[in-house]
């Protein structure tokens, strides 16, 4: 069961506020998708994140060279803004963006009966111009496509986990690079796509 607190008027201004704002961690299939809808060169566009000095309680951090880190994508120099953020405030990655991208600025939260709540992430309060706390029902389209992400998301991290617990178990990958585990995440997305599609959850 899934439900959706009833307090808000939510439309995407699409001004980019909240893409200089986070880092975004990604999963092999949020790289996938880059890939194979955007043609994108995925070593250009990810980037390790120091699991000493960034945090996330939902991804796993990945083991290189016996340090610790975060996939995610990656931001213009000496800033913290995404660099599929276009000078006018677009996406370049709108349709096929990262499942983290398109939840904001919603969260989800999974109780212990398996129920998942959906509420409003409360630092976009104030913050994202197309959130209006008014009181009023969630638009039913809006609740569709949060309650059909958030399964998604949940399993798609899930299988990101298992990717990142098999690299991570490897000893030979003590000597490996960024290249490396890009390459085998890749290949195992692959795989996880098909499994998705077959069971009608996966999404462009």
């Amino acid at each position: 069961m899934i439900t959706v607190r009833k307090m808000v008027t939510f439309k995407c201004k699409m001004d980019g506020r909240c893409c200089t704002r986070y880092w975004i961690p990604i999963t092999h299939l949020d790289a996938l998708r880059l890939v194979i809808y955007g043609n994108i060169n995925i070593y250009n566009a990810v980037e390790l994140k120091n699991a000493k000095i960034y945090k996330s309680t939902k991804f796993p951090p990945v083991k290189i060279r016996r340090n610790y880190y975060y996939l995610s994508l990656r931001e213009v120099e000496g800033t913290s803004t995404c660099i599929f953020l276009s000078p006018d405030g677009r996406c370049l990655v709108h349709e096929y963006k990262p499942l983290t991208c398109r939840f904001y600025p919603f969260v989800y939260t999974v109780h212990r009966d398996g129920s998942i709540s959906i509420s409003v992430n409360e630092k976009a309060i104030g913050e994202c111009p197309g959130l209006v706390l008014d009181g009023k029902p969630i638009d039913e389209e809006i609740v569709k496509r949060l309650v059909r992400l958030a399964k998604v998301r949940l399993l798609e991290i899930k299988l990101y986990k298992e990717v990142v617990h098999e690299w991570n178990s490897e000893l030979n990958n003590i000597f490996a690079k960024a290249r490396n585990f890009i390459d085998f995440m890749l290949e195992e997305a692959r795989k996880h796509k098909k499994m998705l599609e077959s069971r009608g959850l996966w999404v462009k």
